[in-house]
């Protein structure tokens, strides 16, 4: 699964970690799920105040998206 860090570690921090994930996914011929917060990050009422962890409101988005795109995988 694709995992991004905060913007204040810094670009060239934050831009190698980023693509530490797509190369490894190539590397082992593996699929690359997205980064659920992706879907998350834009909705204010969906963040606590530090604007990078989710709040309680966001926890059954995030539930149902980690059900519907980790449970194929889960059943293999």
């Amino acid at each position: 699964m694709q995992i991004m860090i905060s913007p204040n570690y810094g670009k060239r921090y934050t831009q190698s970690f980023s693509a530490i994930y797509p190369q490894l996914a190539k590397d082992n011929a593996l699929e690359l799920i997205p980064f659920y917060m992706e879907q998350i990050a834009d909705k204010p009422e969906w963040m606590q105040n530090d604007s990078i962890h989710p709040n309680e409101a966001a926890q059954p988005f995030i539930a149902q998206w980690m059900d519907k795109t980790l449970s194929p995988y889960l059943t293999r």
